[in-house]
């Protein structure tokens, strides 16, 4: 009888510190094992800035492949482009240590030109036996029409870096970090001269100065010697 009491108090214990184990919260450690940010925003052109840094473009975080990777959510995403109102995130509003953003960026207000005014018709002619002899009026002025917006045109830069995690600089600017090896980042650049560099510790940095030819589609690939 005592041997089943001692059995039944320990298989009690042994529950009791299995649900302890079980409800620890995973949250705690969110900080510790990093943060991933994958940004879907429109339009994908958007800038990004990290902290008040530019960071690169929004389409280069879209994938959980080139997710950003911070250390803990205390820090604040910045999205900017031209036409549109500036749209801020902050990182700390979000629980979970794998963040999607889906971000619309909204047009920015703009003020539409007056219509111009009508010219009044002619006054009737005082006798009716008279005949009326038509004068034609210049109409006024029409408001100066703002120049149209010149597109920009971009080139789709397909850019394969190995090794994999190795730190990409677009003419100065730190680009982001190379996905896994059989995979490529892609950048869209107007065509011109631009200073590629990539650096990785354990590994010899590669800079470089490249031509881009104004053409929808362009390849480079850089690969770093230990």
């Amino acid at each position: 009888m005592k041997t089943t009491r001692l059995a039944l108090v320990i298989a009690l214990l042994a529950g009791t510190g299995a649900a302890c184990a079980i409800h620890i919260p995973w949250e705690a450690m969110d900080d510790y094992d990093g943060v991933r940010v994958v940004m879907l925003v429109t339009p994908d052109d958007a800038d990004v800035l990290l902290n008040g840094r530019f960071i690169g473009a929004a389409y280069e975080y879209a994938d959980s492949r080139v997710a950003l990777r911070l250390a803990s959510r205390a820090n604040e995403l910045v999205f900017r482009r031209e036409g549109f109102r500036e749209q801020a995130v902050d990182l700390r509003d979000y629980p979970s240590r794998r963040i999607t953003l889906r971000v619309d960026l909204a047009p920015a207000a703009g003020a539409a030109p007056a219509a111009a005014a009508r010219p009044e018709a002619p006054p009737a002619p005082a006798d009716r036996d008279q005949a009326y002899e038509a004068k034609s009026e210049p109409l006024p002025p029409l408001p100066p029409q703002p120049p149209a917006a010149q597109e920009r045109f971009l080139v789709e830069v397909a850019l394969t870096v190995t090794p994999e995690e190795a730190a990409v600089y677009v003419d100065g600017r730190f680009w982001g970090v190379a996905p896994a090896a059989g995979t490529f980042m892609v950048l869209r650049l107007p065509p011109g001269k631009h200073a590629v560099a990539a650096f990785k510790p354990g590994y010899a940095p590669d800079a470089r100065e490249i031509m881009v030819p104004k053409q929808e589609k362009y390849e480079l690939k850089i690969a770093l010697g230990k």
